[in-house]
């Protein structure tokens, strides 16, 4: 196909090489290209008679559905920036997001999980005089607009204002918006491009194999890179079939992957590992499979298990990436013919056209093997921070984004993880990555996952302590978990004392909350 500059473009052009195949499923919904386009204009029109500008926010809050896609490349036709929030997000963090983009128009889901979504939004809209509708998916509410029946009004009359704005948007406006998770202070808007978006959606079309019979499953929240990038304009781009959850059941999603044929599972480690447990897991016809992917974190070692059997059996790929919200996904890949000592704790090698250097505390480059900084630089760099300038200047410079995870590369160019700065401690005057002793510690046959921080200490200064999710039936304590760490790390990288839980906090992204952890401890 040829290339789009612009990221509803792939839309159009699959409109017309296909009009009737499926695009998106959600349940019993089934909208073809030709929907799609058709509905991507709708949601543009709309907006235009709302007063959405060039560069005005939209936000929507919702879970994986149909609309979260359409509004997204409607938003981006109209010239304006989407934000994309999850239903989950307390009061406090909705509001602060809210007041930071300052959206024209909010989108949001009649209820979630018993929760009101609609009067969180009549409320927003009195808070936020910048927010003009708020449009429901669902039953609306006096001041607010119900989404079937306010995107279907006649608005032929604005055709030609939209073919006006689209004709204005150049490759390097920004298009979407995706908050951090704020772990060190509030959370910060990134900004991308669709030109960032489409160059990185290339290369991982490329990488991933993905083409106009790939259907992907798409249960991630839409305030996530893997949502809104890596799998939903993925598909996009590709002509793939996005089938969507509005939330991740392990159960139910292995019933949507074989009744719909899923070909495509991407996903974070907890999840493949909650999808092990169920009874569906034990009679799952994996034969439409092509590739298993994961990111997030290293699998642990129960996974790769699992997964190598069933692809020795079906010839399906297992590839995992590095990438974040700032590099807009993957910049990194597992390559074909990994060997599972490499997928376990590698997470692959850098591809063109991205370059990635580790660098020390003044951003000098370190030698192979060494830990730094890891440093990406490529087309698809977030654009900046949003109103923080401070922050982007931090951690551009130079055409490189500093990423402040911690990682080392081998002279093959393969990269290894080792945690984030933040989380680096000394103990005794050694510097220890948590992520290294993680590894150790899941590579356990009892332990699913592992989470260490350092912890004060009167006389090391500060020292580890590993809380430790164990497997279902499993017998371990600590000493077991210290022997079988003396074996593999040198004693000053050994945790001092050792937590086993049915459970840890879990992010969105499926990374074990240390956050959540420290806050327990008294550690902020």
């Amino acid at each position: 196909m040829k290339t789009a500059t612009r990221i509803w473009e792939s839309v159009e052009h699959w409109a017309a090489e296909k009009p009737q195949a499926e695009a998106l499923v959600f349940n019993e919904v089934r909208l073809s290209w030709e929907d799609f386009q058709v509905e991507i204009d709708r949601v543009a029109k709309l907006l235009l008679e709302a007063g959405v500008g060039k560069g005005d926010a939209v936000a929507m809050v919702a879970m994986g559905c149909p609309e979260f896609l359409i509004t997204f490349l409607a938003t981006a036709k109209a010239g304006a920036v989407w934000l994309g929030l999850s239903p989950k997000f307390t009061l406090d963090e909705l509001r602060y997001v809210l007041g930071h983009s300052q959206p024209k128009v909010l989108f949001t889901l009649h209820s979630y999980l018993g929760m009101d979504l609609v009067e969180r939004g009549k409320t927003f809209k009195q808070e936020f005089p910048c927010i003009r509708e708020v449009i429901v998916l669902g039953d609306a509410a006096e001041g607010t607009r119900e989404y079937e029946a306010f995107t279907r009004q006649d608005r032929s009359h604005l055709d030609i204002a939209l073919a006006e704005r689209a004709a204005t948007v150049q490759p390097d406006d920004e298009v979407l918006l995706m908050y951090t998770s704020g772990s060190t202070g509030k959370p910060k808007g990134v900004l991308h491009t669709h030109a960032g978006i489409i160059r990185n959606i290339e290369v991982e079309v490329k990488h991933l194999g993905w083409n106009e019979d790939t259907r992907v499953l798409l249960h991630f929240p839409i305030n996530h890179v893997a949502a809104d990038v890596e799998i939903g304009y993925g598909a996009v781009q590709a002509g793939a079939a996005a089938i969507f959850m509005d939330r991740f059941d392990p159960q139910a999603s292995l019933e949507v992957i074989e009744r719909e044929r899923v070909t495509v599972m991407g996903q974070v480690p907890v999840m493949y590992l909650m999808q092990f447990q169920t009874p569906k897991f034990k009679t799952m016809d994996w034969s439409k499979i092509k590739s298993f992917i994961w990111s997030g974190s290293t699998a642990p070692q129960v996974l790769l298990d699992v997964l190598s059997g069933i692809a020795a059996r079906t010839g399906a790929s297992l590839i995992t990436g590095y990438g974040s919200t700032e590099l807009c996904g993957f910049v990194t890949y597992s390559m074909p013919g990994d060997d599972l000592e490499l997928l376990a704790k590698s997470a692959g090698k850098v591809v063109p056209p991205f370059a990635m250097k580790i660098v020390d505390a003044k951003r000098q480059e370190v030698p192979f093997g060494e830990v730094g900084e890891i440093a990406v630089s490529g087309p698809s760099l977030m654009k900046g921070y949003l109103k923080n300038p401070a922050a982007t200047a931090a951690v551009l410079e130079g055409g490189w984004y500093y990423t402040s995870d911690l990682g080392w590369m081998n002279k093959e160019g393969y990269l290894f993880i080792s945690g984030r700065k933040s989380e680096m401690f000394k103990t005794g005057g050694e510097n220890v990555f948590p992520r290294e002793i993680e590894e150790v510690l899941e590579a356990h046959p009892g332990v699913i996952f592992a989470a260490v921080i350092g912890v004060p200490d009167a006389m090391y200064n500060e020292v580890g302590k590993a809380f430790i999710m164990i497997k279902p039936g499993q017998t371990l304590d600590g000493e077991m978990l210290r022997d079988h760490c003396k074996t593999r790390l040198a004693n000053f990288k050994v945790p001092k004392s050792f937590e086993l839980r049915k459970e840890l906090p879990l992010l969105p992204n499926g990374k074990v909350n240390k956050m959540a952890l420290r806050k327990e401890l008294g550690l902020g």
